[in-house]
């Protein structure tokens, strides 16, 4: 019988083998129906956070992740408010928008990689403490407009990077196989933002004719979410705690569990006993904690992020969560002048007009969730792999490429219908109901993709969760940051039909060419980038030219 060591593309020893392992020479061998005896033994677990603790993970994600979107959708009614408040023409007004795009981009990549390299927790501590202060800057200026640039950008500096930190949240606690469960529930709650902040600022704009409120109660959440961190979060990144194993130092402690070893340490003190340990329990030590950190710590590098943009397989999957996030950004921008030019509706009815997207998001992200873990099951059912709920798949021997991208070629023909429909519905005064309609499906739409392959970015850099999340931010970011600065430019100058048009061509032709290749090319462009051995058909392996391992 032929011996073979290596594992094949499903991750198993492809036969039986009659080589055994050096510590078993001695021993007979096995026979050659009994498979199972030649796996290697299972490894440890991939998380040791409870069930338990993982929905109270999940439930504090949810209360962080409401960040992003709740700051960016409720300002969006205030907008012809702020114009007239500070004396200033829509365009300029607009260019807030455009600034807190920017940093949208640039906070994940100045807080993403520490967060890989020091701990999710620190980073959370100090993006909300930046948010709130800015929340409340906004709150106190009456005047200036310079203000308003500034501290929204500054907002915008600690919302925005919640998101990336917490997909690594996700990847630290969840098999690549169920990650859709965490994460669709969490993005389906926290999507609620933005059917709530429309409907928030529109309220507060009709009625008391001013905007203050709104900051006020952005710095009301963001006080309580800072709270919440500090007390309930623990510490989950890999390179700090492993799989929960060990402790972390004081900085990645939370608060609650602080002042209980300082009560338990005062109590020993008082009592003459030995205070030593009284931070210890059944984890290692945070001693021990931090010298695994000092071996593995690396200068975070704030380019990381923008360096995995140009490897081949990335950049396809960035535009598949870039691109259509860019268009919903533009649909997002377009309601209020479009509701209120076309069809004439005041400010309330204009926040109202954003329910219909905001309630499909939040629909979209729960059920993805479910059909992005069915869809991992499926593929590995084609392929004949057995998939790892204990310690996790081994991805370097699994088309997740595939897996993720399944059943996206029906999808992008239904987007790309529904986008130059939208654009056309408005251009010729429709009924207010259709373009309703079809925003409620293009939310689903472009939720489907962003979701999706940010998660992909996820499962093909395991080291960097939180730096590939951010390089999906940057990139998405910049694209809506260029839509939006050209949104009113071209549709002055192609009207909306023909406007939306362009974007449903460039957007929808773009992502039917990334998904080919991604489906054909991507695997085997990872293993080229990661440097290892390529994994043939038949279970051969040719090896490639060497490369970076992680960037």
């Amino acid at each position: 019988m032929p011996s073979v060591t290596e594992k094949d593309a499903d991750g198993l020893s492809s036969a039986a083998g009659d080589r055994p392992p050096p510590d078993q020479v001695q021993s007979a061998p096995a026979p050659p129906t009994s498979l199972p005896a030649t796996l290697s033994a299972p490894g440890p677990p991939y998380t040791l956070f409870s069930r338990s603790h993982r929905r109270l993970i999940t439930l504090i994600l949810i209360l962080t992740m409401l960040a992003s979107p709740l700051t960016a959708t409720i300002y969006l009614p205030l907008l012809p408010l702020l114009a007239t408040h500070f004396r200033t023409t829509p365009q300029a007004i607009n260019l807030t928008l455009t600034l807190y795009i920017v940093f949208q981009a640039l906070s994940p990549l100045i807080f993403a990689p520490v967060s890989d390299a020091l701990g999710r927790r620190p980073v959370f501590v100090v993006t909300f403490a930046i948010y709130t202060l800015a929340s409340l800057g906004l709150a106190l200026n009456r005047s200036s407009y310079a203000a308003l640039l500034a501290l929204r950008a500054l907002q915008s500096l600690g919302a925005s990077a919640v998101l990336a930190i917490a997909y690594g949240v996700v990847a630290d606690l969840c098999v690549p196989s169920e990650r859709g469960a965490m994460q669709g529930p969490a993005m389906g709650a926290a999507n609620l933002a933005v059917c709530v902040g429309p409907v928030v600022g529109g309220w507060v704009a009709l009625a008391s004719g001013g905007y203050e409120w709104v900051f006020w109660s952005l710095v009301i959440y963001g006080g309580l979410v800072l709270g919440v961190v500090g007390m309930g979060l623990p510490e989950t990144a890999r390179n700090v705690v492993g799989n929960g194993e060990m402790e972390a130092r004081w900085w990645g402690r939370t608060w609650w569990s602080l002042l209980v070893v300082w009560r338990m340490d005062r109590r020993k003190l008082g009592g003459g006993g030995d205070a030593e340990g009284g931070g210890k329990d059944e984890k290692k030590s945070g001693d021990e904690a931090t010298q695994s950190v000092r071996r593995s710590f690396k200068m975070p590098n704030p380019f990381a992020a923008v360096r995995i943009i140009f490897w081949r397989d990335t950049a396809l999957v960035l535009w598949m969560a870039g691109s259509p996030y860019a268009v919903w950004y533009c649909v997002q921008a377009s309601i209020p002048p479009i509701y209120k030019d076309v069809y004439g509706f005041n400010d309330l009815q204009i926040g109202l007009a954003y329910l219909t997207g905001g309630f499909s998001v939040v629909l979209a992200s729960y059920a993805n969730g479910k059909f992005m873990d069915w869809n991992y099951r499926m593929t590995a059912r084609q392929t004949g792999h057995t998939v790892d709920r204990i310690s996790g798949d081994d991805l370097n021997h699994f088309p997740i490429e595939r897996a993720r991208a399944r059943g996206s070629w029906h999808i992008l023909g239904v987007y790309m219908c529904v986008l130059i429909g939208y654009g056309w519905a408005v251009q010729r005064r429709a009924h207010e109901s259709i373009p309703l309609i079809l925003q409620f499906i293009l939310a689903a739409i472009c939720t489907v993709f962003q979701q999706t392959f940010n998660i992909l970015l996820v499962d093909i850099f395991p080291a960097s969760p939180s730096t590939a999340a951010a390089s999906g931010n940057i990139t998405r970011c910049a694209l809506s940051a260029v839509a939006v600065a050209i949104l009113q430019p071209l549709v002055d100058r192609m009207g909306r039909g023909w406007y939306f048009t362009f974007l449903g061509l460039l957007s929808g032709g773009g992502g039917v060419a990334a998904n080919w290749l991604i489906i054909t090319r991507g695997m085997a462009w990872r293993h080229y980038r990661l440097g290892i051995s390529h994994v043939a058909e038949k279970g051969t392996e040719t090896k490639p030219n060497s490369g970076p391992q992680n960037a």
